[in-house]
């Protein structure tokens, strides 16, 4: 549930230096609810940009899943909710292969991939990678739920739509704190990033 004490995997470094993002090693917070036996598919949760896994839909699908026995997994990117790191250091790339790790390492038998946002982009090019580089884990995932899925977003989202000026506050210092309708304070929108 959304109170559970979370678990840590390590990510990164010379376990998956060949992978997207940077190489450094990172501690990535998760909750795995094994379900009741024998059922299956479970679910894996991707949060979006800035969200996290106790967040309000991430909890009502762990209450779900826990209600009906369905092996539930949830964790954190780097930089979000319980996982440590600063965001604005955060990547499509690393979070990928975070997701990619979590997937591997924590879930166990058919799943269906459900993500939010950031999450549904994440969990097309998770798809993606397992299909080119992994077959086998590809054809565990039985489905994919995505929720208002932001294909693309650094480039097609963010950099197409920012204006001049956002852009050159980008190259040139290397950050822009894009205003959050959510109330959680101003996203960091790094060159890294984009």
């Amino acid at each position: 549930m959304a109170d559970a004490k979370p678990q840590f995997l390590r990510v990164g470094g010379a376990v998956d230096a060949g992978a997207p993002g940077d190489g450094s090693e990172r501690r990535i917070a998760f909750v795995a609810d094994a379900g009741t036996p024998g059922k299956t598919p479970g679910v894996m949760w991707l949060s979006g940009l800035k969200s996290e896994m106790t967040s309000t839909k991430a909890s009502v699908i762990a209450a779900w899943a826990a209600e009906h026995g369905v092996p539930c997994t949830r964790f954190d990117y780097s930089g979000h909710g319980q996982s440590p790191g600063k965001f604005e250091d955060g990547t499509i790339g690393a979070w990928l292969a975070e997701a990619l790790a979590v997937f591997r390492e924590v879930t166990r038998g058919p799943q269906i991939l459900i993500g939010s946002s950031m999450g549904g982009y994440i969990a097309l090019l998770l798809l993606r990678a397992l299909m080119r580089d992994s077959p086998r884990d590809a054809e565990r995932i039985t489905a994919l739920l995505l929720i208002a899925p932001a294909w693309d977003m650094t480039e097609r989202l963010m950099w197409a739509r920012f204006s001049e000026a956002i852009r050159r506050e980008i190259t040139e210092k290397g950050v822009y704190l894009r205003p959050s309708t959510y109330g959680d304070g101003d996203y960091a929108i790094s060159r890294r990033l984009i």
